[in-house]
């Protein structure tokens, strides 16, 4: 009986370790992933090789490209809970879904899971822009927002 209880407290403590350790920072800005909810996706996915990373948000794995070589597949959380917005870079060119427009307001990492995301249509895009205080956005396509991010910084003046 002991060794059953034993076995009980050990496996449980096991299943705790692997609920807890889904939580992670994100690889580019150190922040936690922001985890999904009923209501919204949120976790940005990067798929390379075997390889499944989570980012806090489509800037932070856009930003962190630079680091994977070759093919990689990004899944970027839409407005529709379970549906992403799938991106592929394939030889070095990226492409994604023909109607799907891009946000990228936040001016700093805390506020970026919120403000740097993907969208199927523009109508959603104005909807969460509108319900998220970003009245004045503009939705990008795939090549502003990626373009947008890459850009060099410029030099002050």
């Amino acid at each position: 009986m002991k060794i059953l209880t034993t076995i009980l407290i050990l496996s449980t403590l096991s299943f705790a370790a692997i609920g807890s350790a889904h939580e992670a920072d994100c690889p580019y800005c150190k922040i936690k992933v922001v985890q999904n909810t009923k209501e919204q996706d949120n976790e940005v996915v990067l798929k390379v090789g075997n390889k499944r990373i989570e980012y806090r948000c489509l800037y932070c794995v856009i930003k962190d490209q630079g680091r994977y070589k070759g093919d990689l597949v990004v899944y970027a959380p839409s407005e529709k809970v379970g549906e992403p917005v799938i991106l592929k870079r394939t030889e070095g060119k990226w492409t994604g879904p023909k109607d799907a427009v891009y946000l990228n307001t936040f001016k700093a990492h805390k506020d970026c899971a919120a403000l740097s995301r993907a969208f199927t249509t523009k109508e959603a895009f104005a909807k969460y822009a509108k319900a998220h205080g970003q009245t004045e956005a503009k939705p990008l396509t795939l090549e502003q927002f990626i373009t947008a991010i890459t850009k060099p910084a410029k030099a002050a003046s």
